[in-house]
C-alpha cells in the first residue's frame, strides 16, 4: 500500500507539473499569436497609411539643392537653404565606396530581397530587453525608404513601412540604383546630403577624386552624423595662424554662441587677410557669424578604422591597402557654396525671379519654395562675374561717398543701388544693392524704388513730345513762372529748344513741355503713364490703387500730375532697376525688353522647364529713339552730365537730383550696356556733395566695364530722318522725317538789339570803305564781323 500510494502521489505530481507545462505552454501560444496578431494588425495599418509611390522615378523623390550659373556655365552659388545635397551618378562614385558602404551598413546587401530578417530579428529583440530604439536593424534599402518615404523617428509603424516601401523598391529597382538612392540621399552632417556634397563639403573635391581613407570616412558618418562628423568647430586661439587653418563660418545662433569682441576682432583680421569678403565681414560684426576653426573629429577617423577592417575581413580590400589607408594622413579642405568676392544681391534676385516664374506655372508659394531649393534646379543667368566684381570693387571705396557715416542701425551711409544690363536682350549682367552689407534678402537698394528727380525727364514728357510728333528743334520759354514754381537749379535760358533744355536739365522747360502734351493736364499725364506702364515701371501710385498701397491715402497722393511725371517728385519712385531697363529703350532702337535674371531653367532630370523669351514692346520709333539718344549725348558732352564722360567711348544719360539733395542719380547708356546709379541716405537726409557723386560712381565704373572693348558710336537709323540748321543757337539738329521744329522765330527774342553805331564807329566805317584801316584793324574788323554773323543767325 505504502509503495502505491507514494508511486500514485509522484504520479499525481507529476500529472499536476505537467498539466501545468501545458497550460503554460498554451498561454504562451496563445500570447504569441495574440501578440502576432497585434502585430499584424499593427503593420496592416501602418501600411495601410503609408502613401503610395512611385519607385520607378526614385531620383524625384530625392532632394537636390538648386544651383545658379554665369552666363558661361560656371556655378556661382548654390541655393543652401537648410541642407546642401549635389546628385551624383553611381559610375562616378569609386569602387571602394560602394564596398564601404555595404561593409558597414548592410553586408548581405546583394543577397537579400530588401530586408534582411535575421538581423531584424536580432535587433528587435535586443530593442525589446532594453525597451529602446537603438538597434536598427535596417537594410540599405529600407534606408532608402527611410530617407525618401518615411521619417527618422523611430517607432515600430515606421519600421512596418520601411518594410513594405522597401519590398516595393526592390521590385522596382536595380541594386546597383539602390544604392546610387542611397549614397544621394543619406545624412553626412553639417547641413549635407548625398556624398557628393560631403565630399565638396569636407575635402572641396569631387566624389571621383575621393581616396580610400576619404571614401570610409565619409561613409562613416551616415550613422550617427553628429558623433561622427569629420570635424568639431572649436574657437580659433591667439596662436593660430589665419592663413594655414581650416575655419568655417557658423550661425552663431545656431551653435548658441554668445558673440565677444575677440570674435569681431577675427573677423577684421580674416577681412584684412581677403580670407573672408565684405559681406562675410560685416555679418560678423553684426553678430550673425562668427568664425570656428575646423580640427579633426577622433571619433570619425575611430570609425573609418572600423570600415576598413571590416572590408579587410570581408576580401574587399588586402591588408596592405587597409594599412595605407588607415596611416593616411587626411586633410580637411572645407568648401564654399558661393563665389567669393561678391555680395548675394545678384543670386537675391535671381531666386525672386524663378519664384515669380514657378508662381506663374501654378505652383503654391511653399511649393514654389521647395522646388527652388530642393527640386535640383540648373538656372543659368546672364551674370557677368568681372562687371560684378567692378561694382562691388568700386562701392567698396569710401571716395565716393562723401559725407559718410553710420546710422542709428549702425549701417553704412550713403548707400547705393546699381544696375548694369545688356539693353540689345535686357539681361541684368551686374547689381548692387547696398555696401557693406552682408547676408541674404537684405534691402536690395537697386530694386528699392527712390524718386528719380530730373533723371524722369527722357522717359517722361520729352519721350512722350517726340511720340506726339514734337521734335528736339521745339522751342520753349525758359524763365522763371509767376508763381515761381517750377524752379531751375541750373539756370534760365530764355527761349531754348528742346535739345538745350535736355541738356542744362531744365525744370520749367520739362514742366512747359508736359503741360503742353494735352489740353488738360490729367490727358497729358496720362499720356506719359501710358509710356511708363509700357515700360513696366511697377511702382507708379494711381488713383485706383488703394490695395496695392494700403498705407496711402492714393486718392489724394498719386502721380498723375506734372511734378510727379515731369520732375520725379513721385509717390513711390521709381526703381535703378526699372530706371536701366526704361532707359535701355533708346539704345535698343525704341523697344523696350523688360530686365531679366534669368536665361533658362532646366530641371534635374535635364529638361528646360523656362526659356526666357525676350519680348520687346516697341515703345517709340528708331528715329525717336536715335533723336533721344543724340540729345543725352549732349547732356554728357557740355549739359549736366559731363562728370559721367570718358574717353574710348559714346556715351549719352542724365543726371538726377531730388529737393533738399536728398537723392543722386545718373542713368546712362553706351552702345554696349545701360546702367542706373543711385545714391542716397537711407533716412532721405540730405546728401553731402549731391549733384555728381552719382555721375562720378558711374563713369568710374563703365570706363572700367568697358576697358577692353573697341569705340562704337551709336547706330543711326538708314533711313526716316534729316538734318536741318538751327539759327541763332548756331547748330544743326535732327528731326524725324515728316516733323518739323516749331517756335524757331522765338530764339530771335534771345538776341539783343545791336547797339547804335556811335560817331567813332561811323569814322570807322568810312576808313575801310576807303581802305585807310591797317592790316591788323583789317583782321580785327573781319574777326568781329564773323562772330556776330554767327550770334545772329
Amino acid at each position: 500500500m505504502g509503495k502505491r500510494s507514494g508511486r500514485n502521489q509522484r504520479e499525481g505530481n507529476s500529472l499536476r507539473w505537467s498539466s501545468a507545462f501545458k497550460i503554460l505552454l498554451l498561454l504562451i501560444v496563445i500570447a504569441g499569436i495574440t501578440m502576432v496578431g497585434i502585430a499584424v494588425a499593427y503593420a496592416v495599418t501602418a501600411i495601410s497609411q503609408s502613401p503610395a509611390i512611385d519607385p520607378k522615378n526614385i531620383r524625384s523623390a530625392i532632394s537636390e539643392t538648386s544651383v545658379v550659373r554665369d552666363k558661361n556655365g560656371d556655378n556661382v552659388e548654390q541655393l543652401v537653404q537648410n541642407e546642401f545635397s549635389e546628385w551624383v551618378p553611381i559610375k562616378r562614385m569609386p569602387d571602394y565606396l560602394l564596398d564601404a558602404a555595404v561593409a558597414i551598413e548592410d553586408q548581405r546587401f546583394y543577397e537579400h530581397h530588401g530586408v534582411d530578417f535575421r538581423r531584424l530579428v536580432s535587433a528587435t529583440l535586443r530593442n525589446l530587453q532594453s525597451m529602446d530604439f537603438s538597434q536598427g536593424g535596417s537594410t540599405i534599402t529600407m534606408q532608402v525608404a527611410k530617407n525618401l518615404y518615411t521619417s527618422p523617428v523611430k517607432s515600430y509603424a515606421r519600421k512596418f513601412q520601411d518594410i513594405y516601401y522597401a519590398f516595393q523598391l526592390e521590385s522596382n529597382l536595380s541594386k546597383e540604383q539602390i544604392l546610387e538612392a542611397y549614397l544621394n540621399s543619406a545624412a553626412f552632417s553639417k547641413g549635407t546630403k548625398g556624398v557628393e556634397a560631403a565630399s565638396k563639403s569636407f575635402f572641396d573635391k569631387d566624389v571621383s577624386e575621393l581616396s580610400l581613407a576619404e571614401a570610409a570616412m565619409i561613409v562613416g558618418i551616415t550613422n550617427r552624423p553628429s558623433e561622427y562628423t569629420p570635424f568639431n568647430a572649436v574657437p580659433i586661439e591667439e596662436g593660430d595662424d589665419l592663413d594655414t587653418i581650416e575655419f568655417s563660418l557658423i550661425p552663431a545662433e545656431s551653435i548658441g554662441a554668445e558673440v565677444t569682441e575677440r570674435d569681431k576682432e577675427l573677423g577684421d583680421a580674416l577681412a584684412e587677410k581677403d580670407l573672408i569678403d565684405p559681406f562675410e565681414h560685416s555679418q560678423i560684426a553684426s553678430g550673425v557669424l562668427v568664425a570656428r576653426k575646423a580640427v579633426a573629429n577622433p571619433a570619425s577617423k575611430k570609425r573609418q578604422e572600423l570600415i576598413l577592417h571590416k572590408m579587410n575581413s570581408l576580401g574587399m580590400i588586402d591588408e596592405s591597402t587597409m594599412k595605407e589607408a588607415i596611416n593616411e594622413e587626411i586633410h580637411l579642405d572645407l568648401g564654399t557654396h558661393t563665389t567669393k568676392g561678391i555680395s548675394s544681391y545678384y543670386v537675391d534676385a535671381v531666386k525672386d525671379e524663378v519664384l515669380d516664374i514657378l508662381k506663374e506655372k501654378g505652383y503654391k508659394k511653399d511649393e514654389a519654395q521647395k522646388i527652388l531649393y530642393n527640386g535640383g534646379l540648373v538656372i543659368d543667368t546672364p551674370l557677368d562675374l568681372n562687371i560684378q566684381k567692378i561694382l562691388e570693387e568700386k562701392v567698396a571705396q569710401n571716395s565716393f561717398f562723401p559725407g559718410r557715416h553710420t546710422n542709428e542701425k549702425g549701417i553704412i551711409q550713403p548707400q547705393v543701388g546699381i544696375t548694369i544690363m545688356d539693353h540689345h536682350n535686357g539681361e541684368v549682367v551686374a547689381i548692387v544693392g547696398g555696401r557693406g552689407i552682408g547676408g541674404n534678402n537684405i534691402l536690395n537698394r537697386a530694386k528699392n524704388p527712390r524718386q528719380p528727380g530730373s533723371s524722369i525727364k527722357p522717359i517722361g514728357p520729352y519721350l512722350a513730345l517726340l511720340n506726339k510728333g514734337g521734335t528736339a528743334g521745339d522751342v520753349y520759354r525758359d524763365l522763371p513762372r509767376p508763381g515761381g514754381w517750377p524752379k531751375n537749379s541750373t539756370g534760365y535760358q530764355g527761349w531754348a529748344t528742346v535739345r538745350n533744355l535736355v541738356r542744362n536739365s531744365s525744370n520749367v522747360g520739362a514742366y512747359l513741355v508736359g503741360k503742353g502734351l494735352a489740353p488738360g493736364e490729367d490727358e497729358a499725364a496720362q499720356m506719359m503713364i501710358d509710356n511708363l506702364k509700357k515700360m513696366q515701371i511697377s511702382s507708379l501710385v494711381l488713383p485706383e490703387d488703394q490695395d496695392k498701397y494700403p498705407n496711402i491715402d492714393t486718392m489724394k497722393y498719386n502721380d498723375v500730375n506734372l511734378a510727379a511725371l515731369t520732375l520725379g517728385g513721385m509717390t513711390v519712385g521709381i526703381s535703378p532697376l526699372e530706371m536701366a531697363g526704361a532707359f535701355s529703350t533708346f539704345p535698343n532702337e525704341g523697344k523696350f525688353i523688360k530686365p531679366t535674371f534669368i536665361d533658362k531653367i532646366t530641371d534635374k532630370s535635364g529638361k528646360v522647364i523656362y526659356e526666357n523669351p525676350k519680348e520687346e514692346v516697341e515703345i517709340t520709333s528708331p528715329q525717336n529713339a536715335y533723336i533721344m539718344t543724340s540729345m543725352l549725348e549732349t547732356v554728357v558732352k557740355s549739359g549736366t552730365g559731363t562728370y559721367a564722360n570718358f574717353s574710348g567711348q559714346a556715351i549719352a544719360g542724365k543726371t538726377g537730383t531730388t529737393n533738399r539733395k536728398r537723392d543722386s542719380w545718373f542713368v546712362g547708356f553706351t552702345p554696349y550696356y545701360t546702367g542706373a546709379v543711385w545714391i542716397g541716405n537711407d533716412d532721405n537726409t540730405p546728401l553731402w556733395d549731391y549733384s555728381r557723386m552719382a555721375a562720378n560712381l558711374w563713369r568710374s565704373i563703365m570706363r572700367d566695364v568697358h576697358a577692353d572693348l573697341e569705340y562704337k558710336d551709336f547706330v543711326e537709323p538708314e533711313e526716316g530722318l534729316y538734318k536741318k540748321y538751327i539759327p541763332v543757337s548756331g547748330y544743326t539738329e535732327i528731326f524725324a522725317e515728316g516733323t518739323s521744329p516749331k517756335g524757331l522765330r522765338n530764339l530771335y527774342r534771345n538776341v539783343p538789339p545791336k547797339p547804335k553805331k556811335t560817331e567813332e564807329d561811323k569814322d570807322k566805317d568810312q576808313d575801310k570803305q576807303n581802305g585807310n584801316s591797317d592790316s591788323q584793324s583789317s583782321k580785327g574788323g573781319n574777326k568781329s564781323g564773323q562772330q556776330g554773323g554767327n550770334n545772329e543767325n
